[in-house]
């Protein structure tokens, strides 16, 4: 036990040898110095744009409901994984960590932490909008209280920690500067590297799941639902209702779902990103054989996706659209529905 907890954070040296070996180096200085631009890149467009994401939330009650609650958790993590970031393009274009061993440490900690974190809130939207999609508002209401969302909200930073933490203290992996990818990640020359990575999969393999099998059974519902509302609408249309304005409840329903189901479509965009970001780095650490030359491109491929969601939420999503400008051109007054906040943001304004 004593000697998991010091090996938890640990040094590994690696020889370069044939590429496809367990002694693979990422040693290349021109392609270490593209990914450390790119990490910069992330993190310079990703700490702002997630950070009008949360703001967005905050200054319009138009964004105040059930799945934007996990949408700024979202947010909070992928913001916590860029501001380590600067971090690993220090290790990226280093031959060796020229820091603590304990700071790179707490880099790979926080790393994982907000990644796992993220994962686990994409779960969480893909269930909220299942249930506000195909269940009844009831239903909804009486499982998604407030307690609740709370729990689950704390559950997503919580868990994640479990798998992170756990198995070094028992001498099953580390966390350490990688000589091999140049990185603050996993220690490689673990003996029981292979399962701790294999250990890390659990987080991410239940929520991929919960993400499919919701989007999945949305998808069947809305082809369902679309079809009833065509054959509701024809029998209105046949019993002389020619004006479909004149049954405000049924139109006024039509229009709620159809405003649901296009801000599903939105959001499984940026899981359908998640996993093709994600999809190669999850490969590569399940195949009983990684190919080590791939993973350095597979994690800078998880980094690249912190800063991708709030681009999609300003062209893609139409309330997100709508609260972003504003906020970049410091129009509060033009913020639709406005939450109480804003009359901070005009008092600092002037």
């Amino acid at each position: 036990m004593e000697a998991g907890f010091n090996d938890t954070f640990s040094d590994e040296g690696l020889s370069p040898s044939t590429p496809w070996s367990k002694e693979f180096v990422f040693e290349s200085s021109n392609q270490r110095l593209i990914a450390a631009i790119v990490t910069c890149l992330v993190t310079v467009i990703g700490i702002p744009g997630n950070s009008m994401v949360i703001l967005a939330v905050m200054l319009s009650k138009k964004l105040q409901n059930r799945t934007n609650v996990f949408v700024v958790n979202l947010a909070c993590a992928d913001m916590l994984t860029c501001s380590v970031l600067p971090f690993q393009a220090v290790a990226l274009l280093s031959e060796t960590w020229p820091l603590s061993t304990e700071l790179c440490g707490a880099v790979a900690i926080l790393m994982w932490l907000g990644l796992g974190s993220a994962v686990m809130n994409l779960a969480l939207i893909a269930f909220t909008r299942y249930s506000i999609i195909t269940k009844s508002r009831a239903f909804t209401d009486r499982m998604f209280t407030n307690n609740r969302i709370c729990l689950l909200v704390c559950g997503a930073w919580l868990i994640p920690p479990v798998f992170i933490l756990i198995p070094p203290a028992f001498g099953v992996g580390a966390v350490a500067y990688s000589h091999r990818y140049k990185l603050c990640t996993a220690d490689s020359t673990n003996p029981m590297s292979d399962i701790y990575a294999y250990i890390s999969l659990l987080v991410e393999l239940p929520c991929l799941v919960v993400i499919i099998v919701c989007y999945f059974n949305i998808y069947r519902f809305v082809r369902k639902a679309g079809f009833n509302l065509t054959q509701s609408k024809r029998f209105t249309i046949a019993n002389g209702l020619q004006n479909w304005g004149k049954t405000p409840q049924i139109s006024t329903e039509v229009a709620v779902f159809h405003r649901q189901v296009k801000v599903t479509k939105k959001l499984f965009i940026i899981v359908c990103t998640y996993i093709i970001c994600v999809m190669p780095f999850g490969l590569a650490c399940a195949i009983p054989a990684p190919i080590y030359p791939i993973i350095p491109w597979a994690y800078l491929l998880l980094f690249l996706n912190l800063c991708l969601n709030p681009i999609i939420y300003g062209i893609k999503h139409p309330q997100f659209k709508e609260v972003f400008w504003p906020i970049i051109t410091c129009s509060w007054k033009n913020i639709p529905e406005p939450s109480s906040l804003i009359a901070s943001f005009s008092n600092i304004a002037t």
